[in-house]
């Protein structure tokens, strides 16, 4: 069974960023840019009750409109200052690439130095859905502790992206998306009762009403 589902909650995701370069600026005062792959397409991510997936061009309206106006954060942390901001977005059909100017504040420039020694590998986005399409497995089925033919999966169709952040993902975690609590994404614990799984539907079916 697959549903179109329009859904507005804040979402952050994860990415390995083994492609990330530092390069020094043509003429030294223009600073030094980051570039780097945001967000990859089509590659399913495991996010605890379901799986997830980019469908190409999520979040070209985002870019269009904002193409010199996205921030660089460092963790999410947008109680401080941004260390940098996007110059250039790249549609590919393997992904959204980028290339941001880094700020020369002490913050920016530590962070370029840990990014050059591969002590920051990884690119986290956070964004906000705005269509979705859930393909939904059987109940009877329904198992995420049996692996991906059990679970639920979403395609991201449309999404507002809001700021991407440099994040110490370790090298090997490949292209995989971590989760970070969110409304969508809840956390299965062992020995769970038939009580949390009904929870988890009757969400569902409030939000494909």
């Amino acid at each position: 069974m697959t549903e179109t589902v329009t859904l507005r909650a804040p979402e952050v995701r994860t990415m390995s960023a083994l492609g990330l370069q530092l390069r020094d600026a043509e003429v030294s005062a223009s600073g030094r840019y980051l570039e780097g792959r945001a967000v990859p397409y089509g590659e399913w991510a495991n996010i605890g009750w379901f799986m997830e997936q980019m469908a190409a061009g999520v979040f070209e309206r985002s870019t269009r409109e904002a193409a010199k106006g996205l921030p660089l954060l460092m963790w999410h942390d947008n109680r401080t200052w941004p260390i940098g901001v996007s110059e250039k977005w790249t549609e590919s059909s393997a992904g959204l690439d980028a290339v941001w100017k880094l700020d020369t504040s002490e913050e920016a420039t530590r962070a370029a130095d840990l990014a050059e020694k591969l002590m920051l590998t990884g690119l986290s986005v956070g964004f906000i859905p705005i269509r979705s399409e859930w393909e939904m497995v059987d109940l009877r089925d329904w198992d995420p502790d049996l692996g991906p033919d059990h679970m639920d999966k979403v395609t991201r169709l449309e999404a507002r992206l809001l700021e991407v952040s440099l994040t110490p993902t370790p090298a090997f975690a490949g292209a995989q998306v971590s989760l970070v609590r969110t409304r969508e994404a809840k956390k299965v614990h062992e020995g769970r009762s038939s009580a949390e799984v009904e929870s988890w539907l009757n969400w569902l079916r409030s939000v494909k009403r």
